[in-house]
């Protein structure tokens, strides 16, 4: 009789769950309600499907199972996407310009946008996982043996910090470590290389692999004052961006360089502005006269600062400029009322006044204070600060690389004093932005 009790008990033990067995040999003193209740816990287990015996399921894992079923078959009954034809889709441009203002330029205007953005590209970046920036890029040279193309963009593309006050003072910041992508015309995207940026500029060039050749586009140094303009830009689906304007000389604003030129547009006051940012202002005839570069008064950088940079970097590797130590307005550029008063106080209607100047500098030792005029730059007569930063870069075309100073010669009249005088200034030749901190010297 006892041998059979025995046999039942090994049956019924042989038939636990062998995980049950292993906690009872850990904790042999577990209560049997505790086993009772992880026992209701657990659902039932089923038999398997195809009547094999002795198998069993969790009946959670059939249920999840039937679920991703139906849903793989849905998958394979819908239909696939509809095709996108791009000469029936319904196309909303990002801006109009087939508008009834725009009517006497819609035929040139047309032919010279369709040109130029043949070489106009999108480009992101972003940091880690984070999106830093979108916007435009203008291809510029291709290297037929390596397939590869440089992009010249905005230096806003790698920003990761604004200056706080004005750009004069420093503080903004960029990172070479961002991941680049340039969004070509086909459509596809491409890891871009980030070969050098100058901050001064706000200028990027980046590499990216080109398979086939490109069109490179066609420059003019010659902008007048209120031409006609286009502003072109790519948005985040390449849509190609059209604005129309008028060039313009102005003094700048307290937080912008003095080597820019500036895009009125009356009604330019969309909120995808970013996307310009690195792309193109263009004459009518389809030439290129600037790159926009987003700020609040509309700035661009006119053609022929873009090409001395661009040839200053491929014969340097980077673009230096001399750093006077000083910052302008130019006199034509003020109301003409202005001009008057200052004509017949110091009879002089032309130059550049000073505005700031860094203490300790070549300039301030020489005595330049605020309020000055600088008349002539090197022997020759100054009108504006393109005119100024253009003479500046033509010193650096043929300096010597290890060469970190040079000599310029400043006609200045000294307007408290009504003198002028002819100095010689020996500055120091740099690549970083130019920073003229607080602490001028005042005009009584």
């Amino acid at each position: 009789m006892s041998s059979d009790l025995d046999k039942s008990k090994n049956k019924r033990a042989m038939a636990a769950d062998p995980e049950e067995v292993e906690a009872k040999k850990r904790n042999p003193r577990r209560e049997e309600g505790q086993e009772e209740e992880e026992k209701k816990e657990s659902p039932a287990l089923l038999p398997m499907p195809g009547g094999r015996r002795g198998c069993f399921i969790d009946p959670r894992w059939l249920t999840a199972k039937i679920a991703k079923d139906k849903l793989n078959a849905a998958k394979l009954a819908a239909p696939p996407p509809p095709v996108k034809i791009p000469t029936l889709e319904h196309f909303k441009p990002p801006t109009r310009f087939h508008t009834q203002a725009l009517l006497p330029l819609r035929e040139s205007g047309s032919k010279a946008a369709l040109s130029a953005a043949k070489s106009l590209v999108g480009i992101s970046s972003s940091l880690g996982c984070k999106p830093l920036k979108r916007c435009s890029g203008l291809l510029i040279d291709w290297d037929e043996e390596s397939k590869t193309c440089v992009v010249l963009t905005t230096a806003h593309l790698i920003r990761t910090k604004d200056s706080p006050i004005n750009i004069w003072l420093g503080g903004e910041e960029y990172t070479s470590n961002a991941d680049v992508t340039v969004h070509l015309l086909d459509g596809t995207s491409e890891k871009g290389q980030l070969l050098y940026y100058q901050p001064h500029y706000d200028l990027a060039f980046v590499r990216v692999k080109v398979d086939h050749p490109i069109q490179l586009p066609s420059f003019s140094e010659e902008v007048t004052f209120a031409e006609e303009v286009l502003r072109l830009g790519r948005d985040n689906m390449l849509d190609l961006r059209i604005t129309y304007g008028r060039a313009a000389y102005q003094n700048p604003d307290i937080d912008e360089r003095y080597h820019y030129m500036y895009f009125d547009c009356a009604d330019d006051d969309n909120d995808d502005e970013e996307y310009d940012s690195g792309g193109l202002v263009i004459s009518l005839d389809g030439q290129i006269v600037g790159m926009f570069n987003i700020s609040s008064s509309g700035s661009f950088i006119p053609s022929s600062i873009l090409l001395s940079c661009v040839d200053l970097w491929k014969k340097y590797g980077k673009i230096r400029r001399p750093q006077l130590g000083m910052t302008f307005e130019a006199i034509k550029l003020l109301e003409p009322a202005h001009v008057d008063k200052i004509w017949r106080a110091c009879n002089i209607d032309d130059g550049l006044v000073v505005q700031k100047v860094l203490k300790g500098s070549p300039a301030d030792k020489f005595g330049i204070e605020r309020g000055d005029i600088i008349e002539c730059f090197n022997g020759e007569h100054i009108s504006n600060t393109v005119e100024l930063e253009n003479r500046l870069m033509s010193i650096c075309k043929g300096l010597p690389d290890n060469q970190n100073e040079v000599h310029v010669s400043v006609g200045v009249f000294h307007t408290l004093k009504k003198q002028r005088r002819i100095g010689e200034l020996t500055v120091i030749v740099s690549d970083l932005g130019e920073v003229i901190p607080r602490g001028t010297h005042l005009l009584c």
